[in-house]
């Protein structure tokens, strides 16, 4: 049952908030200072990005370091079956699906669990992002 005092995203927030993943993605495939300015404009400075038992990053100049330099770079992030809930007054978390495309057409699917903040511009903007392998 909703009260007045349960946080509530609305359904142009909701949209937003996919949007914004879906720009993170469009940027993490970008390459060199595109990369770097888009992702400024998307993520926290303090943003959180877990992939566990591969990498745990604690800032956004960390993680621009980790994707430029990276070994094998994905090429191509694909989106699926997003769903967002509210997880405060500005904050939320939205789900999804990913598959990942990388060099000689290999393929990694995985769910993302990103959380999301509302900043004082009123733009949500990627907080933290838990990468949950599949195959």
């Amino acid at each position: 049952m909703h009260t007045t005092r349960d946080p509530v995203v609305t359904e142009r927030e909701i949209i937003a908030i996919q949007h914004l993943v879906a720009e993170i993605a469009f940027a993490f495939d970008s390459a060199g200072g595109d990369r770097a300015a888009r992702l400024g404009e998307l993520l926290a400075d303090d943003v959180e990005y877990e992939n566990p038992g591969k990498t745990h990053i604690h800032s956004l100049a960390e993680l621009v370091d980790t994707l430029e330099n990276a070994a094998d770079p994905a090429l191509s992030h694909h989106l699926s079956s997003m769903t967002v809930q509210p997880a405060g007054p500005d904050t939320a978390t939205c789900r999804s699906k990913v598959l990942t495309v990388r060099s000689g057409g290999r393929l990694s699917v995985g769910e993302f669990t990103d959380t999301v903040r509302r900043g004082p511009d009123g733009r949500w903007m990627l907080t933290h992002r838990l990468v949950r392998p599949i195959i």
